[in-house]
């Protein structure tokens, strides 16, 4: 009788770890399923705005003015941003791509995976003043077409805030 059961377990727990693998791959997207690597590099859209406080209800250029992140905390400290800068450029897997600040600093973006769904997931560092060693700011995981901000470089009585969307 205990045989009997033993078996019908090992059957079921055998039926059910199908079931759950089969279900598993058929949520994968096809170029997974057919065993092609997801693309190992990401195209990253590099946003640099200017944050100050002016005196009255200040201003959001037109060119960001549809961005909520920036009306929300901790962005919403500042009442004026304008854009300085804006440019695109190619993220290799594990291959450190440089982008200079204004200020002087520069950036180290790394693309350093590229997950299902596609997610990608990428790490930031800053060098120091006067072009020292990096200091690492951040490692994030993302969906395409969703932008995330860093900010914190003091910038001519206000701060440069960054923003990463990658492609």
């Amino acid at each position: 009788m205990r045989t009997r059961r033993a078996f019908a377990r090992a059957v079921l727990g055998g039926v059910a770890s199908l079931a759950i693998s089969a279900f598993a791959h058929a949520q994968q997207p096809m170029a997974l399923q057919q065993g092609a690597p997801p693309p190992q590099q990401a195209t990253i859209d590099i946003l640099v705005l200017h944050a100050t406080n002016q005196p009255g209800p200040g201003s959001i250029a037109p060119s960001i003015a549809n961005m909520p992140q920036l009306k929300r905390p901790p962005f919403s400290a500042y009442n004026t941003y304008t854009q300085l800068a804006r440019q695109s450029m190619t993220l290799v897997k594990g291959t450190p791509a440089t982008y200079p600040l204004i200020n002087g600093r520069i950036v180290q973006i790394t693309l350093t995976n590229v997950l299902p769904g596609p997610r990608y997931e990428i790490s930031a560092a800053i060098n120091q003043p006067g072009g020292g060693p990096y200091i690492n700011l951040l490692r994030v995981t993302s969906p395409p077409n969703d932008t995330f901000f860093i900010a914190g470089q003091q910038y001519q009585g206000g701060v440069l805030v960054i923003g990463f969307t990658l492609h």
